[in-house]
């Protein structure tokens, strides 16, 4: 099998399992989380930002937004996304960019 079709499979199967470890309730979720993370790392994938923000960029653990992190927008200049974990309590930044209506 190609590499290219073996990591289409992998994210593929990671995106799977994060939709369900995200949507369902339920104590496989963390199963599922360590599962994702595995082939990730095994098959070196590159994570879209919408997954990329469910695990803290400090103590690495799987976070739900609202429940396991804060996620606020700020009013300053610079729009930013901050998220804090409120397992370590980190806080980190994701920048919004404007969008120009021209």
């Amino acid at each position: 099998m190609k590499k290219s079709i073996a990591k289409q499979i992998a994210f593929q199967r990671v995106k799977n399992l994060i939709d369900t470890a995200l949507y369902s309730s339920d104590e496989f979720a963390l199963d599922h989380i360590k599962i994702a993370r595995k082939i990730i790392s095994k098959y070196k994938l590159k994570i879209p930002f919408e997954y990329k923000i469910l695990f803290c960029k400090n103590c690495k653990r799987y976070i739900v937004p609202g429940k396991d992190s804060r996620i606020r927008i700020g009013r300053s200049n610079t729009k930013a996304l901050r998220i804090t974990c409120k397992y370590c309590n980190h806080t980190y930044r994701k920048v919004i960019e404007k969008i120009s209506h021209n």
